[in-house]
């Protein structure tokens, strides 16, 4: 079957085009739409009416050459899926996105677009391009084959996963296990796809779900020695025994995965198994032990000016000194953070959310009357960000701030704000649920 309806729909969107304006002159717009939709197969005069309009030329390239490209493309795509190599991924994605290639077979031009979107996943920089091909992505119908079905399934769940709604990335994901045993897929195939799902359930607070996928993915990485892939599934694990409260198992996978990347000088990992380090410690109430941590996982984001990576650690830090209620270090590290930030021109607007943090801490601990205005005002900068999290955990803190100042009236307000998500959290509707 031709893609020629997908191509030509696509096209007409990307121009901003009515359907009534391209049909216009040509045929009638019911006739375009099924067009458009592989209903119909028009004549090749229509076609040619119809792509003129577009202002677009299609080369008939043979099955072979189509071919061809789909192979390469596929190899590109099993070498960026194990290796993440984003410098890599940019500089040979180029040669097949430097120009429009249109292919006129629709297994052909399903492939060629499922193979692209999880490139432009990987890169995650791309807005124009992602959000272009996922418009193509998300109409594709039943009329695949079994594989392509779990590479789509896959790029929607990592997808909805990027974009923070786990449980659809999870409905997603699920739709891909009916296709793991059909014998269609290769081991590292497999191996990425539980990968993905790990994270996935581990996001969705189901721990033993996550260990078991990370730990089958594990096994395919470490027995091919893809160590950047294993310390991934480490660190998962790690963090999956952490919130079962197992923190001896944490801490052994953490430890596996640190091996791995000094040996291998894997600097990029140490930085986050520092800080997933820090972040067990900190569970545990060693406060001491966590900032040890978090200062080794910070000096390496400060070599490689990472400088979110940088503001994150931080945060961590002042909430270890806040914890324990040491005024003078937390505003010191406050200080940090802040000067991190006007570092670069515009870069308030870009850590915006970390502004709001910082500045809470300082003004807690430096016991202003800005304290409350502060507040309000990053509530309300979360709300608009869906950050629920951070919605619930100052919404209290401002409650407890009204309360002692004997705004009885406003703090149950905030009380009721941050209940209100608690109950969301514990999928609880009425009381009675308690």
């Amino acid at each position: 079957m031709s893609s020629i309806g997908h191509i030509i729909k696509s096209e007409r969107i990307n121009q901003s085009m009515k359907q009534t304006t391209l049909a216009k002159g040509i045929c009638s717009t019911s006739y375009l739409s099924k067009i458009e939709n592989n209903l119909t197969v028009p004549s090749d005069e229509v076609i040619t009416f119809l792509l003129k309009k577009l202002n677009i030329e299609i080369d008939q390239v043979s099955s072979e050459k189509e071919n061809k490209i789909i192979t390469s493309l596929s190899e590109l795509y099993k070498t960026a899926v194990l290796k993440r190599d984003k410098k890599f991924i940019r500089e040979s994605l180029h040669k097949f996105t430097y120009q429009k290639l249109y292919f006129l077979q629709l297994n052909n031009y399903y492939s060629y677009h499922l193979y692209l979107f999880r490139l432009l996943l990987i890169l995650d920089d791309e807005e124009d391009k992602l959000q272009s091909t996922y418009n193509i992505i998300v109409k594709i119908r039943d009329d695949i084959d079994e594989k392509q079905k779990f590479i789509n399934n896959l790029n929607l769940g990592i997808y909805s996963y990027l974009e923070g709604n786990y449980q659809d990335a999870l409905s997603r994901l699920e739709m891909s296990l009916e296709y793991v045993n059909n014998g269609l897929h290769e081991e590292w195939e497999i191996a990425d796809f539980y990968n993905v799902l790990s994270l996935t359930y581990s996001k969705c607070d189901e721990f033993f779900n996550a260990i078991n996928y990370a730990s089958k993915s594990l096994l395919y990485y470490k027995d091919n020695l893809l160590f950047e892939r294993a310390i991934d599934n480490y660190i998962v694990i790690g963090i999956a025994h952490k919130e079962m409260r197992k923190f001896q198992e944490a801490e052994k996978n953490y430890n596996l995965a640190r091996k791995l990347a000094i040996d291998y000088k894997l600097i990029n990992y140490e930085e986050v198994i520092y800080q997933n380090l820090g972040s067990l410690h900190a569970i545990q109430g060693s406060h001491e032990k966590a900032i040890e941590f978090y200062k080794l996982s910070l000096k390496i984001k400060e070599e490689d000016c990472n400088a979110e990576g940088y503001l994150l650690t931080t945060l961590s830090i002042i909430k270890q000194y806040s914890k324990q209620s040491d005024h003078q270090q937390v505003l010191k590290w406050c200080q940090k953070g802040l000067d991190k930030i006007v570092e670069g021109k515009n870069s308030k607007k870009e850590y915006i959310s970390y502004y709001y943090h910082l500045e809470i801490y300082k003004h807690y601990h430096n016991l202003t009357d800005e304290l409350e205005m502060v507040l309000r005002e990053a509530i309300s900068y979360f709300e608009n960000e869906k950050d629920e999290r951070h919605v619930q955990k100052y919404s209290i803190l401002l409650a407890d701030y009204l309360f002692k100042h004997h705004k009885f009236k406003a703090a149950s307000l905030y009380y009721q704000k941050a209940n209100k998500i608690l109950f969301k959290q514990k999928f609880i509707v009425k009381w009675e649920d308690l």
